[in-house]
């Protein structure tokens, strides 16, 4: 199969990524031929390996923040992430980070390196969904830091945080409902 007919037929199933499994399902060959394809379009650059047997296509502006979060569910954005993003830190963290009910684990992705940090299935609330993607909710993002804190999971000073956008309301009903005595 050329190569812009397997680019064309791909594009008619837009995912956020693809497995090898995926495209044997779209062109209904066998996985020795769509390995080979597949090498083909990643030397030439139209397609992306981002990790093993996750692949995106070169043209897509996909968020990878959005792919690390399909990859490992459950799990939504959330501490360092989220902190920085709303300018309660003023540092931004070196991998992105998330919140899951499943173990702890980095992942690398195109580049990019994701920390998904577990917690209780009983603390699986107080996100949204934004972009595709489940996003903490500030007051969450906070609580969920003072949470892993408090397990020993991260180290951390609150004095230099810049707090006038959380809601001091939200974040103690949060952080109770959490069972989490910390405060900042």
């Amino acid at each position: 199969m050329k190569i812009e007919s397997f680019i064309k037929k791909i594009k008619e199933y837009p995912k956020a990524y693809y497995r090898l499994a995926d495209f044997e399902a779209i062109f209904e060959q066998e996985e020795m031929t769509i390995k080979k394809s597949v090498e083909r379009l990643v030397k030439s650059g139209l397609l992306v390996r981002l990790s093993k047997n996750v692949y995106v296509l070169a043209d897509s502006q996909i968020d990878l923040r959005l792919v690390a979060s399909l990859l490992y569910q459950p799990s939504y954005l959330s501490l360092e992430s989220v902190l920085y993003r709303y300018g309660v830190i003023n540092q931004p963290p070196i991998e992105e980070t998330l919140a899951t009910t499943r173990r702890s684990k980095k992942m690398n992705l195109g580049g990019q390196v994701f920390w998904f940090s577990q917690i209780k299935p009983r603390l699986w609330w107080g996100f949204e969904e934004k972009e595709g993607m489940m996003v903490a909710k500030l007051e969450k993002a906070v609580a969920d830091m003072l949470y892993l804190k408090s397990r020993g999971q991260r180290r951390f000073e609150t004095d230099e945080w810049y707090l006038k956008k959380v809601n001091k309301n939200i974040l103690e009903s949060y952080l109770k409902k959490m069972g989490v005595s910390d405060r900042v």
